[in-house]
């Protein structure tokens, strides 16, 4: 079997976690890890060792950029979202498998219209790969295919830290940035089978999860991504929202309502005329705050509602993933890194055959990806009613 070579693009977290990954269950495989932290990626490589090497690389490297996907099978990104569309073009260029972590819904969008450049280029892109949207979405596609008719979709996602702390029972395991948007953007959502939006931090609901007990789930925006679009007039109900410890979102929404998430600098009183938004403050004081090394818990519920066989059925994943204590990767990262892991050695290995532009759930096949989060220990429940 010929040799296959993954461009891992940032060593971060989310790229440090893919990289263990492709090393792990592709063990014959190269990988190259690139960052402009010379420090980190040579340390990540040092601790994944066998075919794992690392380039210095500046994001904004044209001709580097370039020559290293001219090398690589795949080019998976692990860096903001600002860059994913610039990186897809030159993967196109180059001919170059793509994925990436995604998070943006209209850097994506933009993403999806280079399908066609993509597909005379002979390669897949496919934008989205993370935790949400990403994993629940290719489970949520996967979950209404046994049913004739669909009803309702339902997906609750929270990463949360495993011994909470009042008075908002949070430790922040993403971008603050997008954190905030996922506060205060409008929520896309299905209502009457119509695309419609909500406002978020509210719809408020309650959810038990063996272990932990009453949860806590509210509107938030981002997550459902490209499934509204895609299941418009086919599923009648369709909803995200986040899932926190009882009493966050109440404190949330008094924040937002008092206008701390707002974006218009206001100059302050000092001489030096200096001015600030305040979400520019609310942002640093979530990062001072919230910052901290608890270990989390990843929580997924996806529920779909209809009729199969001409009986009511209701059909419900379930995950609760921990932090890994063996390898030290937290559940964030390993509900993240390694579903996108997984999509871009199912590109590489042939599993997912489309040429062209796709977010994970157009083209994921959601049997065999299930089979794959489960070698990783990352353990769905589900339940037929």
């Amino acid at each position: 079997m010929t040799q296959k070579n993954y461009l891992v693009m940032g060593a971060g977290q989310m790229g440090k976690a893919i990289a263990f990954d492709i090393v792990k269950f592709s063990p014959d495989d190269r990988v190259t890890l690139t960052d402009m932290n010379e420090e980190a990626g040579r340390e990540i490589a040092a601790w994944l060792g066998g075919n794992v090497s690392f380039t210095k690389l500046d994001a904004s490297d044209r001709a580097q950029i370039i020559c290293l996907m001219e090398e690589a099978d795949i080019a998976i990104v692990a860096l903001p979202y600002s860059f994913n569309l610039g990186l897809l073009e030159l993967a196109i260029q180059t001919g170059t498998h793509f994925c990436d972590l995604g998070g943006n819904d209209s850097i994506v969008g933009n993403q999806l219209k280079l399908n066609e450049k993509a597909m005379e280029a002979g390669i897949l892109g496919i934008p989205d790969c993370g935790l949400a949207p990403g994993m629940t979405n290719v489970i949520a596609m996967h979950s209404i295919k046994g049913l004739d008719k669909m009803e309702k979709l339902h997906i609750r996602v929270g990463g949360l830290p495993q011994n909470p702390k009042p008075p908002l029972n949070y430790q922040l395991f993403f971008s603050v940035k997008g954190l905030v948007n996922e506060y205060k953007e409008p929520c896309m959502v299905l209502e009457d089978g119509k695309i419609t939006h909500l406002e978020p931090m509210v719809d408020l609901e309650t959810l038990h999860f063996d272990g932990l007990g009453e949860m806590e789930a509210f509107n938030t925006s981002g997550g459902a991504a490209w499934l509204p679009y895609l299941l418009e007039g086919k599923v009648n109900e369709m909803n995200y929202k986040t899932i926190r410890y009882p009493g966050h979102a109440v404190i949330i929404k008094a924040m937002l309502d008092l206008g701390l998430a707002d974006e218009e600098e206001i100059t302050c009183g000092c001489d030096c005329g200096c001015s600030h938004s305040p979400r520019d403050i609310l942002e640093t004081q979530f990062v001072k705050n919230l910052t901290g090394n608890d270990k989390d818990i990843v929580l997924v519920r996806v529920a779909a509602e209809g009729m199969a066989d001409g009986k009511p059925v209701k059909i419900t994943y379930d995950l609760m993933d921990r932090f890994d204590e063996e390898t030290g990767l937290t559940a964030m990262m390993r509900t993240t890194s390694f579903p996108t892991a997984i999509i871009a050695q199912m590109i590489v290995n042939g599993q997912i055959g489309e040429r062209g532009v796709f977010t994970p759930e157009m083209v994921t096949p959601g049997d065999i990806f299930l089979e794959e989060l489960g070698r990783r220990n990352i353990l769905f429940d589900k339940k037929i009613e």
